[in-house]
């Protein structure tokens, strides 16, 4: 079986989140956050870098949430796309 459809599909749903995270507008409490998917109590997310001048800086963070235990089970700094989807499959994995 490929893995290539399903590996492209993770990138586009990725970069469709990234976008969202984009066009949310700047709040005063907390990060802007967007969810990628949930399965049981754990949820995959995205949220935004807070803002460096450094050129080699994230554009993003993905994020495996446990909501049971209200935290991070761990999280990933990605610079593009393919770097989260990775991260991303990592994460659906477990």
């Amino acid at each position: 079986m490929c893995k290539t459809p399903d590996k492209k599909f993770d990138e586009l749903r990725i970069t469709r989140a990234y976008i969202k995270l984009l066009c949310i507008p700047e709040g005063k409490h907390g990060a802007r956050t967007v969810s990628l998917a949930r399965i049981a109590n754990y949820e995959i997310r995205i949220f935004e870098v807070s803002e460096t001048s450094s050129a080699d800086a994230p554009l993003f963070w993905i994020e495996l949430f446990d909501h049971d235990a209200q935290s991070s089970v761990d999280s990933r700094a990605c610079r593009d796309i393919k770097e989260a989807a990775a991260a991303f499959e990592d994460f659906i994995s477990r």
